[in-house]
């Protein structure tokens, strides 16, 4: 019968810290909503649905300014490889930097920017 050397308390730390990187997110981190409504759009204006995550995209409905319930279905930042970046001029860096929010509104899904939305806590209840 062979026995077993003991573990070394040196190991046991390094299997306790992996453990602690692979655990779950911790409560209390913020999480996107379920339903969005639009914030920030002028009421003589609209927010684009737009079939791509960019300004310059097809805009696939016209969203009214008080809106609500648009689905989240997830968001996004166009963040290029540095290489582009250092390409870029001042309008196509504050593009990349935008975050996209991909929704579902009466039906049709596409992109919007997110700096127009806000949490909708009162749809899909």
């Amino acid at each position: 019968m062979r026995f077993m050397k003991p573990i070394r308390p040196a190991v046991v730390a390094a299997v306790a810290g992996l453990g602690a990187t692979l655990a779950p997110p911790q409560q209390g981190v913020a999480q996107k909503p379920a339903f969005w409504a639009v914030a920030g759009v002028a009421d003589d204006d609209v927010l684009h649905l737009r079939d791509m995550p960019s300004a310059d995209s097809r805009s696939l409905a016209r969203i009214p300014p008080h809106a609500r319930g648009l689905k989240h279905l997830g968001c996004r930042r166009n963040l290029p490889p540095l290489e582009q970046w250092m390409r870029m001029n001042k309008t196509q860096r504050q593009e990349a930097q935008t975050e996209w929010c991909r929704v579902e509104y009466k039906g049709r899904q596409g992109w919007v920017a997110g700096r127009f939305l806000k949490e909708d806590r009162q749809s899909g209840r």
